[in-house]
């Protein structure tokens, strides 16, 4: 989701849910503050099997109508971070990211729906997107310490506009190294993990990982490191999950690894190995304190790399048929 500060065209490569009952059983017990973790009392049936704590849960429970709470979710607004951020998030999406309740809003079902919307803006005389883009606080910070596993999760459902009218639309559910809010030139080495990206209306799903050196480095950046999983039906909602082993294993067999999934099904995966000698950017990647980042973005390196045009186009479509609906948002650990 995060190319560069100046986007290339280089970009070649497009870089099992729980219930409504099984929701109402998490509780937060309280925050440690000092290692940027949350200790969460969780039904053992509300956790993913091979898992013991919660360490961050939001099933977006605000009145109807609310944005999401303040104290889990930062917005993000405009076309880039205040004090030095690349512009237009250094992807060339071309939206503008607000507040407004037609861009992000809590469902009546208990949903968080993220929509881009075009209109006409009177002051430049001209067609302009907005959207919305959010981030967890600092507070919710989290991370994978030797001998334990990780596993960060949504439910999520994508819009059904078809593919003609879609050019240019592309969700994103991801994870960045935290210390990129306090240093914007510091990606990629802080490490990203796109767990889900979408674009132009397709049934795909990108995944991506960037980290070490720009440009170039062991993730061949600005493209990263990625893998599409096919046949992904939108207008349906899907668990899509992003995990960190990093358990010690018998007799020093095995090594670390990290996983994609859709619905319980693991897609991929990659270990250190695979970086070919990237010791540094694996541990970025791994071990990092890490937020989580929901946006809906239009325009930009990916879309256009996929459609091969610049996006998005006239036909392209806002509203329902383009939002992305989150149902919630955990990550789960084990610990020895």
């Amino acid at each position: 989701m995060f190319p560069s500060a100046t986007v290339l065209s280089a970009l070649l490569f497009a870089s099992a849910g729980l219930g409504d009952a099984a929701k109402r059983l998490a509780q937060i017990d309280h925050v440690d503050h000092a290692s940027a973790s949350v200790s969460v009392s969780v039904s053992v049936s509300a956790l993913p099997s091979g898992f013991s704590r919660c360490l961050f849960y939001d099933d977006f429970s605000e009145p109807t109508g609310h944005l999401p709470d303040a104290s889990k979710w930062h917005i993000d607004l405009g076309t880039a971070y205040p004090g030095g951020g690349p512009d237009h998030w250094g992807t060339g999406e071309i939206q503008t990211y607000t507040s407004d309740a037609a861009n992000m809003h809590v469902t009546r079902e208990g949903t968080l729906k993220m929509t881009p919307v075009r209109a006409w803006d009177d002051t430049n005389g001209t067609w302009a997107w907005t959207s919305s883009r959010i981030e967890t606080t600092p507070d919710w910070d989290f991370a994978c310490p030797r001998g334990h596993r990780m596993r960060v999760e949504a439910r999520i459902r994508l819009g059904g506009n078809p593919r003609s009218v879609s050019m240019g639309i592309w969700p994103a559910f991801w994870v960045l190294g935290s210390a990129y809010r306090s240093n914007y030139s510091a990606w990629p080495s802080v490490g990203e993990v796109d767990i889900l990206e979408s674009v132009n209306g397709e049934a795909k799903v990108w995944q991506t990982l960037h980290c070490g050196k720009y440009p170039g480095g062991v993730c061949n950046e600005p493209s990263g490191i990625g893998h599409v999983t096919e046949a992904v039906e939108r207008a349906s909602w899907h668990t899509l999950s992003w995990e960190v082993d990093r358990r010690k294993r018998p007799f020093g067999l095995g090594s670390e690894s990290v996983s994609w999934l859709v619905d319980g099904e693991r897609r991929w995966t990659l270990r250190e190995a695979d970086l070919h000698g990237g010791k540094e950017a694996w541990h970025a990647v791994v071990a990092n304190s890490k937020m989580v980042l929901l946006n809906v973005a239009v325009g930009g390196a990916l879309p256009n790399a996929i459609a091969k045009i610049d996006t998005p186009t006239n036909a392209t479509r806002g509203g329902d048929g383009a939002a992305m609906e989150v149902d919630y948002v955990a990550v789960y650990s084990w610990s020895p």
